[in-house]
């Protein structure tokens, strides 16, 4: 029988002397093998790859590199796929980050968790006290609040690099088209559906109010909220084509609640096509557009229920309740739809 191995990877860019500071570290600990990639770094790194690469002083060091920047979840894949093949006996990784913020002590913890259970994703979740980098308190705490919207669960701590993935995990990531930060968001969406979740308690490290972290607030966030956003665009398409046919039916007489079933008809199997393969690329079956229908519907009714509630006892006009009722309705769907129509199955045992 092949015994158990697990090891360390460490994608980093433009490291400084850090990430030797943290490969130190690890192997005064232990003797596992430390896979560090070089995702395209500038030449002013150069030394310290060189040096990680010298056999003689880190013996269980194996250095990947990318010739140009292609991004950390790029790194993280090219890992995960050369330890795939070429270190069978390798039953699972530990993600650490290169800028030392997370301690030696907390990388060792997240691997012995994954050791005792190897049907889970592992997170290292830092506790967030106000004296933290301004950018990542608020960062931390805005990421929270969207990812319970987008995948229907509460993370302690959605943005941290500390992970321990199985093997079947590390497989499955390989299909994540994603290759910069978002890649990681990407990997909690699919953790929810398909893998037990277990989250510790990590120290908080901030070096230099978090200089070292190539980590870009404003450009990165849009890349990982860039799911709600296709869902709001995909949204306001189907809701024009819904809206145009439901006033048209209004014109030529009918009451609401026909008019907006009949809009409904008209615009669901537009709604679905965007959804499963623009918003969630679900690839999903007959069977999830039959419940996808029977859901839409029953909102429908509902929805209509509540808006003739709204302009017999508000004094809402049709057009204001209507988008009243459609704009709290956006997220409730949003959430059921991502969690039970739309949800991506793994096409791989994970552990």
């Amino acid at each position: 029988m092949i015994s158990k191995e697990y090891a360390f990877v460490i994608p980093a860019y433009n490291p400084d002397v850090s990430l030797l500071k943290v490969v130190d570290s690890i192997q005064e600990i232990g003797n596992n093998k430390i896979f560090i990639i070089n995702d395209g770094s500038d030449d002013e790194s150069n030394a310290i790859f060189k040096k990680l690469k010298d056999i003689h002083i880190y013996k269980n060091v194996i250095v990947l590199e990318h010739v140009i920047n292609l991004g950390k979840g790029a790194a993280l894949k090219m890992a995960f796929n050369h330890i795939l093949v070429n270190y069978v006996n390798i039953a699972g990784v530990v993600t650490v980050d290169s800028d030392g913020q997370h301690s030696t002590r907390d990388c060792f913890k997240v691997m012995e968790a994954l050791k005792q259970d190897n049907d889970a994703f592992i997170l290292g979740y830092r506790i967030f006290s106000s004296d933290i980098p301004f950018k990542s308190y608020v960062g931390n705490h805005i990421s929270k609040m969207i990812y319970n919207i987008i995948l229907g669960k509460s993370f302690k701590d959605t943005q941290t690099g500390l992970r321990g993935l199985t093997k079947g995990f590390m497989k499955e990531c390989l299909n994540i088209k994603s290759n910069r930060f978002e890649f990681e968001t990407e990997q909690l969406a699919i953790s929810v559906n398909n893998l037990s979740i277990i989250e510790i308690p990590i120290e908080t490290i901030y070096i230099e109010d978090n200089k070292a972290s190539s980590f870009r607030p404003l450009v990165d966030s849009f890349r990982i909220y860039f799911i709600l956003f296709r869902y709001g665009l995909s949204s306001i398409v189907t809701a024009i084509i819904d809206f145009l046919v439901f006033m048209t039916a209004l014109s030529l007489g009918s009451n609401i609640l026909i008019a907006n079933l009949f809009a409904r008809t008209v615009s669901i199997g537009i709604q679905f096509k965007l959804l499963d393969t623009f918003v969630f690329h679900a690839q999903s079956k007959m069977v999830n557009f039959i419940f996808f229908s029977m859901y839409v519907y029953v909102m429908g009714t509902i929805s209509s229920v509540v808006q003739i509630y709204g302009i017999e006892n508000l004094g809402l006009s049709v057009i204001s309740a209507k988008i009243l009722v459609e704009g709290i309705l956006f997220f409730i769907n949003f959430a059921f739809l991502r969690l039970y129509i739309f949800r991506k199955k793994s096409v791989n045992k994970m552990s």
